[in-house]
């Protein structure tokens, strides 16, 4: 924790700020250790760093925090000791909202602020031996589950149940809870992306997509399966071999010096070349960590520069309309010479 904080101590004397203020929970369980149920308001300046949190947090803030912990009952109480530390120009996150901001000038004195995004990115986007193995175990914990809906997809049942069973099995192995809103979609709802398990009961010759994940120790998983029930048809068969090649090209390509950009091109070009390249309407993957959604995106719009210790998805699809959808995602991580699965489920179920 010290070291993520003296970076930001080191972006404070470059841009002459006064302190940065972080509000975001995955921030400040970053740099704090400590992740209370109502959150919390990390000062850090040049000579200290204060973690402010409600009363009612404060005896766990105080046993988990690597940072000195401050509570406060009241939000005037909060803004006179915010307004102590002189925050006139003051780093903040770039989601911070509005009201926040107006509020910061009015009650705490600030006057200019400057975004902190780009150096928390440069952190966090690198994973430590430490986060990798949380990362690691998470990544079991999905695929023991995966290994239950599998057990589990059959005619008649319906997608909430098998999703059911498997956030059970995530909870007795250790997560917190799912990574996500674990996605069940047959038949014609396997073509939405995000189709969220709903009541429909599975039918014989439905395509079956599985996308799910297991949040553990404040870190996230992702992996996806596609699968028949009962025998495939031609046509399923060929959807789900050309996402297949795509998802193992991704898996090979991935490594340090590409970017994320050549990634997505190179998953994109399999599905392309063989005429679906309409129909694969989302990007490659994207990043993994404390948020299930983070840097870097491996997409068209993102040029960064793949790096060991990154974690990132590769998870192409091809979805048609009112026919069906397939979907091969798995976890990564970039070595010094190329990638790791970290999610293991065998892949060729069709």
């Amino acid at each position: 924790m010290k070291m993520r904080i003296e970076k930001l101590r080191e972006f404070m004397a470059e841009k002459e700020l006064d302190g940065v203020l972080i509000t975001q929970k995955p921030n400040l369980y970053y740099f704090t250790g400590s992740s209370p149920v109502l959150g919390g308001y990390l000062v850090v300046t040049p000579d200290e760093a204060t973690f402010i949190v409600p009363e009612l947090e404060y005896e766990e803030a105080k046993e988990t925090s690597k940072v000195p912990v401050e509570k406060f009952k009241t939000g005037k109480e909060l803004y006179e000791r915010l307004s102590s530390f002189k925050l006139r120009k003051l780093g903040i996150e770039g989601v911070t909202s509005f009201s926040t901001i107006q509020t910061l000038k009015e009650k705490a004195s600030v006057e200019d602020f400057t975004a902190v995004d780009d150096v928390i990115r440069e952190l966090r986007i690198i994973k430590t031996p430490e986060e990798l193995e949380v990362i690691e175990e998470a990544c079991k914990i999905a695929d023991q589950a995966m290994l239950v809906a599998l057990e589990e997809i059959g005619e008649g049942k319906r997608e909430r149940e098998i999703a059911a069973k498997m956030e059970y099995v995530m909870k007795i192995n250790g997560a917190e809870k799912p990574a996500f809103d674990t996605i069940i979609a047959s038949g014609w709802r396997s073509a939405l992306p995000h189709g969220v398990a709903s009541d429909r009961r599975i039918e014989r010759g439905d395509l079956v997509v599985i996308d799910e994940g297991a949040l553990y120790r404040y870190y996230h998983s992702d992996i996806t399966r596609t699968v028949v029930v009962g025998a495939p048809s031609e046509k399923q068969k060929e959807i789900y071999e050309i996402v297949l090649e795509a998802q193992k090209k991704g898996v090979e390509a991935a490594r340090p010096g590409i970017t994320a950009k050549e990634l997505d091109t190179a998953v994109r070009n399999v599905i392309a070349e063989y005429g679906y390249g309409d129909y694969f309407i989302h990007s490659t993957g994207h990043g993994v960590g404390l948020e299930i959604h983070e840097w870097p995106r491996v997409s068209q719009q993102d040029e960064t520069v793949l790096k060991p210790g990154m974690v990132i998805t590769i998870e192409p699809g091809i979805y048609l309309p009112k026919f069906g959808g397939v979907r091969i995602e798995d976890t990564v991580v970039i070595t010094e010479n190329g990638s790791k699965r970290l999610t293991k489920t065998e892949r060729e179920l069709i």
